[in-house]
Parts: C-alpha cells; structure tokens; sequence
C-alpha cells in the first residue's frame, strides 16, 4: 500500500472512531420517560444516573454485538469470496433461532419430564441458542467434508439447505409453545437490544471480538491473500483449507454469541464490512477494525433512531430499523462501487 492509500485509510478508521463516539453519545443522551400526566415523551440532556447506567448497558450490548456481527460477516465474506455473504447463508441465525425454541419447549415439558426439564430452565434460553448456532455450523462443515470438497459454492448450498431446515424446525416448535411464551420468543427473533445483558455474555463476546481483531492484525496479509482466486492464494503460500476453517469457525463463534445476546439481526454482518471498505479501503489490517467499528456504529445507530418511531404498539424492534434502513444503503453502496453493472 502506497503512503497516500495508508494515509487514506487511516483518516477513514480515525472518522469511523468519531462517528462511532458521536453515536454512543447521541443513545446516551436520548431516551423516552414518562412525564407527570403519565404519558410517555422523549427526553433529551444528561439523564438521571440509574437511567444513564440503563442506557450505558443497552449501548454497550449494542456496540458488542453490532462488532460481534460486523466482523462474522467480514469472516464469512472473505471464506466464500462473495460480498453479499453474512451469518444468515450458513444458516447461524436460523440455528440460533431453533436452539432457543427447543431448549424453552423442553423446559416448559420439565413438568411432565420430571427434573429434566428444571434443569433444561436453568442453562435454557440464551446459552441454548448459542448452542443451536454452532450447530448449523458443524451442520454445513460435515455437509461440505461430506460432498468431498470445502469450496465456497458448496458451502453456500449446503447453508441455504441448513437454514431452510432449522427454520422449519422453528415454526413447527412456535405451535408447541404457549401463547405467552411464543411472544417473547417473537420479539427476540425480530432482534432487541437488551437493557441489562448477562456479564459472561458480554466478557465472551468482547474477547471473541478482541481475538478477531488480534488474529486479523496478525494474518491480514494471508486474508488479503484469500480474496483472490484459490490459485493464487496458495501461489504465494497461503494455506487456504486451514484458512477456511479458522474463518468458518471464527464467523461462527461471533454470529452464535451476538445473536444470543440481541436476535438474528441479518442486516449488520452485510453492511458493516462495505461500509468499512468504503473508507478505509481492501487491505484488512485497516479493514478488520473498520469493521468492528462499523458494525459497532451501525446496530447502535438503529437503535438511536428507533427511540424517535412509535407506531402505537411500541417502539419498532431493532432488527426492522435496521432493515428498513440498511436495505436502501446496502443498495445505493453497490450502485455506486459498480458492483450491478
């Protein structure tokens, strides 16, 4: 890279610094209360200290997950050479989403199964969907090691075929569940950011993004590598079945972790490495971290934005703002890179 394209880079990761912190500030300074007639309002400024450690711990489970997602779809991109991949082609949401179900519908059976199911309630829920997303993972590796190659085509078929499995797993337990149960379970899969989060949930996702981070620093030029032609990444020596492998598993791990902590929110793992390659350029010891941060400020962002939208049934979930918002952005970033001509 020449010094203007460092230089260029490195103007572009400082101005996602910014924009990253200018966001935080904003979620932190903007919320909805209820006002002395009992109506609910938004409210602006410095909040009171227990309502800022609210919003501090929803900010942060944002900016955690939001990196978590952002840097599994940079894996997932690199691993199967294709801008337009993110945790959703392997089927990691839909696995997420088909733990979760069936941890809740054995738990809810412990009544009649005895102390299995007592025990399924106390690690149920969110450690189970973690536990699914791995699962869709192992599922596509054995599929691909099953057809006798490990290449990206085969690795999308096989997470199409996944996911389509998983998500009828999900509805068919969404009519096992009661009523009560399934709308908490409905929110969750429409994404939410939590406003207190479990503190190993948050520890596991900040060292998995801390390691990402680390291991792409170390192996960016490997990765530069990968994104070329399988000739060419083993011309110049990279190994690229090990290669698939780490980012396989490493995609996996973040999507499983962030999913667990905020729902299957597709758009982010999409958006954030385009967003970061626009400013920060290809090469990935610039681009990793552009990442994090871009995801970071993206699912964070969405979730500013929807304190301002309240259609009468409460504020719209997380994963709708940031579709309805990233579509025509993810839209207009390919239009203007070229990418549909």
């Amino acid at each position: 890279m020449t010094g203007l394209g460092r230089r260029s880079g490195g103007r572009g990761l400082l101005g996602l610094a910014v924009i990253g912190g200018l966001v935080i500030l904003a979620r932190l300074l903007i919320g909805r209360s209820i006002d002395e007639t009992g109506d609910v309002v938004m409210t602006f400024g410095i909040p009171a200290s227990e309502i800022l450690m609210v919003r501090g711990s929803a900010a942060t489970a944002a900016v955690l997950a939001g990196a978590g997602l952002g840097l599994s779809g940079l894996c997932f991109q690199v691993l199967l050479r294709n801008p337009l991949a993110s945790p959703w082609v392997l089927g990691v949401s839909s696995g997420a989403g088909f733990g979760l179900m069936t941890a809740t519908w054995m738990s809810l059976a412990g009544g009649f199964v005895g102390g299995v199911g007592g025990l399924l309630l106390a690690f149920a829920g969110m450690p189970a969907a973690a536990l699914g997303s791995l699962l869709a993972i192992g599922v596509v590796w054995m599929l691909s090691r099953r057809l006798g190659t490990f290449d990206p085509v085969t690795l999308v078929l096989c997470g199409v075929i996944t996911s389509a499995t998983f998500a009828a797993g999900i509805m068919l337990l969404q009519h096992l569940v009661p009523n009560g149960v399934r709308g908490d379970l409905v929110s969750w899969m429409m994404g939410r950011i939590p406003e207190v989060s479990p503190w190993w949930l948050l520890t596991t996702i900040g060292v998995l993004v801390i390691a990402g981070c680390g291991l792409g620093f170390r192996f960016a030029s490997a990765l530069d590598a990968a994104c070329l032609t399988e000739d060419e990444a083993r011309s110049v020596g990279v190994p690229v079945d090990r290669l698939r492998h780490g980012l396989l598993l490493a995609g996996g791990l973040l999507a499983a972790a962030s999913v667990v902590l905020v729902g299957p929110i597709a758009f982010v793992g999409l958006l954030a490495p385009h967003a970061a390659r626009l400013l920060v350029g290809p090469r990935h010891h610039l681009l990793v971290p552009g990442t994090v941060l871009a995801g970071a400020s993206v699912l964070l962002g969405a979730d500013a934005v929807r304190q301002f939208i309240d259609l009468g049934g409460g504020r719209l979930p997380v994963g709708v703002v940031t579709s309805l918002v990233g579509g025509p952005v993810f839209l207009w970033l390919l239009l203007r890179r070229g990418s549909l001509s």
